[in-house]
């Protein structure tokens, strides 16, 4: 059973093709076809605890026949016993749904996202607690610690890589778990030394998450996570996610930040959702805010949570690398822009949180099937969002997060002095945030230059990071745009469904360096700010 997103499934038989519905109803379904169209989808009715019916896209019951002895065929227009089918997982790690008969199949929750001086903490939590959320391959001690997969003196000296070096700021020590606390990339270890170990992952409280989830990601906790697979796939990310959100859960802070950097940052999202959804009542009220640099899923799913910012976000700012465009190699670098909440945009901030509970397998990717709210990069006139804010920087994807060489690869012989501002002012805009939000920074700001001074470096030194991306001028005879960065706020599992970045932010001021098309079209509805 493999699921399509909005309640739709389509079956692939043990001869590995798709069953269809042949003849709109009139023949007995088939496994026959290679590829999944409307006549292989399927839309499931729930009727209570772990049984539910099929509609096929003419409109049909699916049935067995009365007896069950007969063919299947979508050729009943109301569900009745032999209409009724009871899902039976065979994979290993699923077990047979529980769930008491006559189960809601959506759960509605009223997002009350309290102040943080109105939520009840003991006497020795903190008022605000952060977590860093490293990118793929990076460990908690990222550029501070060289090893052999990545040399600290590819990071600008003056910010480290930033998650890591703002965990260090703020509470004093890489392995220190209070006020901050680092949680690792995927597919990588806890720290430089030693390299083949990682500590146990906390999944077991204060959160209760869906046993769908804890069953996806056992496998990512503890002993040895070093995986170039994983960090292909980006299937532990979840793990991290629900890690860091149960560690900000314990923490008993009446705020959390999240900071992270590539699949990082879009763990971030992941955390926030899971504090909302799995979360007791006051750990749902906890304001939660997001500063993502470059969020990044990867090839893998861009499910329904990643999408959209669960009601309990009330601040977001993104970060996005503006020459991470040199098509195909860049491909899995398309950008994610989540939508904004009920809150930001000034109307209603309850959702339906959904819950397919006939579905066995990792049914918690879904929970927002039904809360998509307005999607940021399409035209429309509304109002701007409050809470929100986006920002186009210069440089690749590890630039903004400290990278500091010429090309934005891994060769500290390549370090640049004119690659060094862009990640000096996302270190001090991270900085700012967080200090508006609540955190307390022990010492100054290892950046000394003012924004407005970094900005004009960037731009005045606009040279290097035109190189970075394919050539000052971007326009191309090629067909798709091969030098425009991509970027996406669409649910579905197609992580090709994406925007031209140049088509959405608008265009740049005509004072700064930023390369454009000629065939860039009307901007999104949120306006960017351009670094």
């Amino acid at each position: 059973m493999l699921y399509q997103g909005d309640g739709r499934v389509a079956f692939k038989a043990a001869n590995g093709r798709y069953v269809s519905n042949q003849g709109d109803g009139s023949q007995p379904l088939i496994p026959n076809r290679d590829q999944i169209g409307p006549s292989e989808t399927f839309e499931v009715t729930t009727l209570g605890g772990d049984r539910l019916a099929l509609i096929a896209s003419s409109g049909g019951y699916v049935s067995a026949g009365d007896d069950g002895g007969q063919p299947l065929q979508a050729n009943r227009q109301t569900a009745g016993a032999g209409e009724t089918f009871q899902v039976a997982p065979l994979d290993a790690q699923s077990k047979p749904l529980a769930e008491p008969a006559g189960a809601a199949v959506e759960v509605k929750r009223t997002a009350v996202v309290a102040p943080a001086s109105a939520v009840v903490a003991p006497a020795s939590a903190p008022a605000v607690f952060t977590v860093c959320f490293s990118g793929t391959g990076c460990t908690r001690d990222e550029g501070e610690v060289s090893r052999p997969e990545s040399n600290k003196d590819i990071y600008c000296d003056r910010t480290g890589y930033i998650p890591v070096r703002i965990h260090k700021e703020i509470s004093g020590d890489l392995r220190a778990t209070h006020p901050s606390v680092t949680v690792r990339g995927v597919g990588e270890n806890d720290w430089s030394v030693p390299r083949h170990d990682s500590e146990p992952l906390v999944f077991s409280g204060p959160l209760t998450a869906d046993k769908t989830l804890l069953s996806y990601v056992k496998s990512y906790s503890g002993g040895d996570q070093l995986s170039k697979v994983t960090q292909l796939d980006g299937w532990s990310a979840p793990a991290l996610a629900l890690h860091g959100a149960n560690l900000a859960a314990a923490s008993g802070a009446r705020q959390l930040n999240f900071i992270g950097h590539s699949r990082g940052a879009v763990e971030a999202i992941m955390a926030a959702w899971f504090l909302y959804a799995y979360g007791s009542d006051q750990i749902r009220q906890l304001p939660v805010n997001i500063f993502a640099i470059d969020p990044v899923p990867g090839t893998g799913d861009w499910y329904s949570i990643l999408t959209q910012l669960p009601p309990n976000v009330i601040h977001y700012v993104g970060v996005y690398s503006w020459d991470q465009c040199v098509q195909p190699a860049d491909q899995p670098f398309s950008a994610l822009v989540p939508r904004p909440n009920g809150l930001m945009m000034g109307k209603d901030n309850h959702i339906q949180l959904t819950n397919y509970r006939w579905y066995p397998w990792d049914r918690w990717k879904y929970l927002a099937d039904d809360s998509q709210k307005q999607d940021p990069l399409k035209p429309a006139g509304d109002p701007q969002p409050t809470g929100y804010e986006l920002f186009a920087c210069r440089g690749r994807h590890g630039t903004v997060a400290g990278n500091a060489t010429s090309n934005g690869a891994y060769d500290p012989k390549d370090v640049s002095d004119e690659v060094k501002p862009v990640p000096e002012l996302v270190y001090r805009i991270a900085r700012a945030y967080l200090t508006q939000w609540g955190v307390s920074f022990p010492a100054l700001s290892a950046v000394s230059d003012g924004a407005m001074t970094l900005r004009r470096d960037i731009n005045i030194n606009h040279r290097v990071f035109d190189a970075m991306g394919g050539g000052a001028t971007r326009t191309s005879a090629l067909p798709d745009r091969p030098y425009v960065r991509r970027v996406s706020s669409i649910y579905g599992r197609n992580p090709f469904n994406t925007y031209f970045m140049d088509d959405v932010v608008g265009d740049p001021p005509y004072t700064m360096a930023y390369p454009v098309t000629k065939d860039r079209t009307d901007a999104g509805w949120v306006k960017w700010k351009f670094l």
